[in-house]
């Protein structure tokens, strides 16, 4: 059989294998299924997809189900508007609102779905929004909500050759700016705290600072100076002062200035994959 334009192989029980007919027709069984439990979790390519929410919930995804897990109670909900694989996931800042992007998919009867991003309700599993069917290419890769104006703003990045980085009035379903990223991989993409004008991104060889001017995103690059330019940058989040903190593969956590350039450094003796700041 096809599954979303997939084959897949289906066994048959050995005691039927002698007696039963293909071209037999049978009434489809008057039970549906219901999900009740997902396991798993996708975590060997995507970052920044593990978020606690005030009810308790743990909110990730694996598949195309985002999965809200009470480890207390031990019961999952599942949002399942997605149509294929999920890579990106971002929490608004009222701890409700939940934006989400998959990749581009096919359809149980063949038709190309494009990637696009769902932004939804996390109480009522509700769809508020669709964003960039038609414009986004091959799957999404970085999501965040801007802070400093109540969330109004999201940035996403997809996954084409030069990493589309676009920003979003999401209530409106209008997009405000895009650019062309990088050609390299992006891992992280978030809004400057204090200023919803200014976004960091940060992958492979580079960390960008953006700025919204206009209608268009203004790009400076971090100057590493004299600390040696790491193969990767792996993770970006802030102070409460608003100063830049990344994590690389040499290591190192930097902190950045607003001008872009290094205020301090740690060194760390492992591989730095993920940064918060408590």
């Amino acid at each position: 059989m096809y599954l979303k334009g997939r084959p897949i192989t289906m066994y048959m029980p050995r005691d039927l294998v002698d007696t039963y007919c293909l071209e037999a027709k049978a009434d489809l069984p008057p039970k549906k299924l219901k999900l009740d439990w997902v396991y798993g979790y996708r975590g060997r390519d995507c970052r920044s997809n593990l978020y606690l929410l005030p009810t308790g919930e743990t909110v990730y995804f694996i598949a195309s189900v985002v999965v809200l897990y009470n480890v207390d109670e031990q019961l999952q909900r599942h949002y399942t508007g997605h149509t294929d694989d999920i890579k990106c996931l971002t929490v608004h800042p009222d701890k409700i609102t939940i934006a989400t992007g998959q990749v581009a998919g096919t359809s149980s009867d063949g038709k190309q779905l494009a990637p696009h991003v769902r932004v939804w309700d996390s109480v009522s599993l509700n769809t508020l929004h669709i964003l960039g069917t038609g414009f986004f290419d091959r799957a999404l890769v970085c999501l965040s909500f801007s802070k400093s104006n109540g969330g109004s703003w999201l940035c996403v990045v997809d996954d084409s050759n030069d990493h589309i980085l676009s920003v979003w009035d999401w209530q409106r379903e209008e997009r405000l700016a895009e650019v062309k990223c990088s050609n390299e991989s992006i891992f992280a993409a978030d809004f400057h705290p204090t200023d919803a004008n200014i976004i960091v991104t940060c992958g492979k060889s580079h960390l960008y600072f953006w700025s919204l001017e206009k209608g268009s995103l203004v790009k400076k690059q971090g100057l590493f100076e004299k600390q040696e330019k790491p193969k990767f940058v792996l993770c970006v989040t802030f102070s409460e002062n608003g100063d830049a903190i990344t994590g690389d593969s040499s290591g190192n956590i930097l902190v950045w200035g607003k001008g872009k350039r290094i205020k301090g450094l740690l060194l760390l003796s492992y591989l730095l994959m993920y940064l918060n700041v408590l």
